[in-house]
């Protein structure tokens, strides 16, 4: 029994030491190969307003709230989710080449604060685009712990890989050269159920809204 203190000690130091070895930096990258215009795979990823189409973060949490904010698309767009599954953060877009590259810089608040970079590069391909979709960054403790359990090239593989997915269904649909962006316009604010102009081209959803209603609403106010 009195060998039990020095056994934890000698356990929690090799555990530090593997947690230490661990890479500093992490990268996960995925490719897809998409029958498309460039124009029309490079405006899914350069206009926010166009995610809620093909992000698996978004699918994943249908009540979450994001808002978005700043230039309608490319340079300065931003948007910010909260919600209980997927936490809080904040993207933007702060590098933008038409039909070539996105560039993001990615802030998680919680459930833990990480600064991460996401890119978005187009490549030209016969007959359409490869698009590649990298995220990069520091390798924190906690991130370093969490992969000691399951491997971050794995788990956000995965998801990239059913992003990239619905954005190759829907840019080579015969809707995807010509489909709007069904999140909102820069001016208006949408939350719960109102729907409102402001001049400070913010846009604010709540995702408990089915997207025909949302539709519906934002038709009568364009209308109007």
């Amino acid at each position: 029994m009195k060998k039990t203190p020095g056994i934890i000690v000698v356990a929690i130091v090799v555990l530090l030491v593997v947690i230490g070895r661990r890479p500093d930096t992490f990268r996960v990258e995925r490719s897809a190969t998409i029958q498309a215009p460039a124009e029309v795979v490079f405006s899914m990823v350069n206009d926010f307003r166009r995610w809620e189409q093909w992000s698996p973060w978004w699918k994943l949490e249908p009540t979450q709230e994001v808002v978005l904010a700043g230039a309608a698309t490319g340079v300065g767009a931003v948007y910010e989710w909260r919600g209980e599954r997927t936490g809080s953060g904040r993207m933007e877009i702060v590098e933008s080449q038409p039909n070539a590259y996105v560039r993001i810089r990615l802030d998680f608040t919680e459930p833990m604060r990480a600064t991460n970079t996401t890119e978005y590069v187009l490549t030209p391909v016969p007959g359409g685009v490869a698009l590649t979709w990298v995220m990069s960054g520091e390798n924190t403790f906690a991130g370093k712990v969490l992969q000691l359990f399951a491997s971050m090239d794995e788990m956000m593989g995965r998801d990239f890989e059913r992003g990239l997915a619905d954005i190759k269904s829907l840019a080579e649909s015969p809707q995807g050269a010509s489909a709007r962006p069904p999140v909102g316009e820069a001016g208006l604010h949408i939350h719960g159920d109102s729907l409102e102009r402001d001049g400070d081209r913010d846009v604010v959803v709540s995702r408990g809204l089915e997207s025909p209603l949302l539709h519906s609403r934002m038709s009568r106010v364009r209308r109007e």
